[in-house]
């Protein structure tokens, strides 16, 4: 429905008139107008006609258009927040939720309440209790901030968690039938997230200590694994103890995505610490195509490999170099298999000169250091424990050797594994069983796993998974699965943002500008909506949201 100016000649005069019409399609498919009400002249409208005749078609919905002057007193974000709900639409969160609480028992309101965990997640993430405060900030259609309880925010936390799976596989097929994809390619890595409190562990605790890709490995943690299809689309998550190893994962993960989304040929996609013997003969004798990364120094074959390839590059100026090999793997009860994999070397000089800087950094670090402790005052022993651990914390162990005697320390370098090393310098390997790709799109393929590198890095900055004052295991698994849920969300607001290159941060920024105000006139209260400009109506078009106007509040 619209207003319609009407022109018409008569006696050489141009008249127009308003109307109200709305647009139709006829039986062959093509859009007509209709006039639904002729409001007369324009010439006989005047502003306060206008105001009027618009008043009254606001007044029902508890609006009003005026003049706002000094009478306003709150102001509230609402652009970012009109574009989140037109997502939630698009992703049909509320039908997902609707599905898990029927038989529930839940009386209070649970979808208002993940809504406000998971916007507040990509708005302003905060705990629990400032999301209250959050609240107050921004306008939510449907939501009254009086009636979200934080008791409620963590019932609502522990409905996610007690139907993790339904959800998350409702949400992920979703998302496979926006984007017309399938399963076909399947990346898979895991990052850790540690904890600010200190707080004791207790048996079965499924916070630990392991290995920290935050280098914080004095503090617990937890492993947390992510799936993404060959686009960068999420679709499953889950979350180890602190002290699981990546590659213990691995299987796991394949049988619960099989059977979650009955898909047989999967081809995966995964990183270096993933790799093991036993993992291989899963993969095999399960039917896999898999690209995986292997350690440059993880056997004699690689370093074979790194061998052929600099001398391959060295007469070709070529950069990826491919070697078919015959690798024997077992399974754990001792049975054996000869497969013939691909291995492809890829090679890359800004990288190997940065290693090398690096690592001779390291070194010279290191032989300050311990001329150092050597002209300390303590006794031998105690320079010879320092000294090591200096090693240790350097990363340098396997490149010297430090020989104490009586009355002296030795530190002696391994020139023949500092060379081997040099020449890995810049390489990187993947394994494959996969022979429709070239080397060159089996090593693009595998750098795809950038997607979920930038996923974990916008679960851990962006949507802020940590702090995490959780401490109870349903609960941590809860609050990373509202971060994962918002992160699938950033993820299809980003995509649909592909045709202005523009981030979802960057456009949930300028939304905000976007805002409702409120205040009192004759006893009630009024609101009303700021002008959405270029640029902001630029996203809302390219998301396909509709533009905001007073009805919307």
């Amino acid at each position: 429905m619209f207003v319609k100016v009407s022109r018409s000649k008569r006696n050489n005069k141009v008249h127009e008139t308003l109307q109200i019409a709305e647009s139709y399609r006829d039986s062959n498919g093509k859009v007509r107008h209709r006039i639904l009400l002729h409001l007369g002249p324009t010439d006989k409208f005047i502003k306060k006609d206008v105001d009027t005749l618009i008043n009254g078609l606001l007044r029902a919905k508890g609006l009003t258009l005026q003049d706002l002057d000094s009478n306003i007193d709150n102001v509230k974000a609402f652009g970012q927040i009109w574009a989140l709900v037109h997502l939630w639409k698009e992703l049909k969160m509320s039908q997902i939720i609707a599905r898990q609480k029927e038989k529930s028992g839940i009386k209070f309101d649970l979808e208002a309440h993940l809504k406000s965990l998971i916007f507040n997640r990509l708005d302003d993430p905060s705990s629990k209790l400032k999301l209250l405060t959050w609240l107050e900030t921004v306008y939510i259609p449907g939501i009254n901030k009086d009636d979200i309880r934080y008791e409620y925010l963590l019932r609502a936390m522990d409905f996610l968690i007690a139907h993790k799976e339904k959800i998350e596989t409702q949400l992920a097929n979703r998302l496979l039938d926006l984007f017309n994809q399938d399963l076909k390619v399947c990346f898979y890595d895991l990052t850790s997230s540690y904890f600010e409190a200190e707080n004791s562990l207790v048996e079965g605790d499924i916070r630990q200590f392991g290995y920290s890709r935050d280098h914080r490995g004095d503090r617990e943690q937890i492993v947390i694994g992510v799936v993404m299809t060959g686009d960068g689309i999420p679709i499953a998550h889950y979350v180890f103890p602190g002290n699981k190893a990546d590659r213990s994962t691995l299987q796991e993960m394949l049988n619960d995505i099989r059977r979650r989304f009955k898909v047989k040929d999967i081809q995966l996609v995964a990183d270096k610490g993933l790799l093991s013997n036993d993992n291989l003969w899963h993969l095999i004798q399960q039917g896999y195509e898999f690209i995986l990364g292997e350690s440059v120094r993880q056997s004699k074959d690689v370093k074979s490999v790194i061998k052929e390839a600099n001398a391959h590059k060295e007469a070709t100026g070529e950069t990826i170099y491919e070697r078919l090999t015959e690798r024997e793997i077992k399974s754990k009860d001792g049975k054996k298999e000869k497969i013939k994999l691909r291995y492809v070397a890829s090679y890359n000089a800004a990288t190997a000169l940065k290693r090398y800087k690096n690592r001779i950094n390291r070194i010279n670090e290191f032989l300050e250091l311990s001329e150092e402790i050597k002209k300390k005052e303590i006794n031998t022993e105690d320079k010879y424990h320092q000294i090591k651990s200096v090693l240790s914390r350097k990363r340098l162990s396997r490149f010297f050797n430090v020989e104490l005697t009586e009355d002296t320390i030795e530190i002696h370098k391994q020139d023949e594994v500092l060379s081997e090393e040099e020449k890995s310098d810049g390489w990187f390997i993947v394994i494959s069983n996969a022979h429709d790709l070239s080397k060159s799109e089996l090593i693009a393929r595998y750098k795809d796993l950038k997607y979920v590198e930038h996923g974990f890095y916008e679960l851990k900055h962006s949507l802020n998974l940590r702090p995490n004052f959780h401490w109870t295991e349903k609960r941590i698994r809860a609050h990373v699965m509202v971060c994962f849920l918002a992160f699938q969300m950033a993820v299809l607001f980003e995509k649909r943002l592909s045709g202005i290159k523009l981030s979802w941060q960057r456009a949930m920024e300028s939304l905000r500008r976007v805002v409702v105000v409120e205040w009192e006139n004759e006893g009630r209260r009024r609101k009303g909506l700021s002008r959405v400009h270029v640029e902001q109506l630029e996203i809302f078009q390219e998301i396909g949201s509709s533009k905001p106007t007073l009805l919307s509040l």
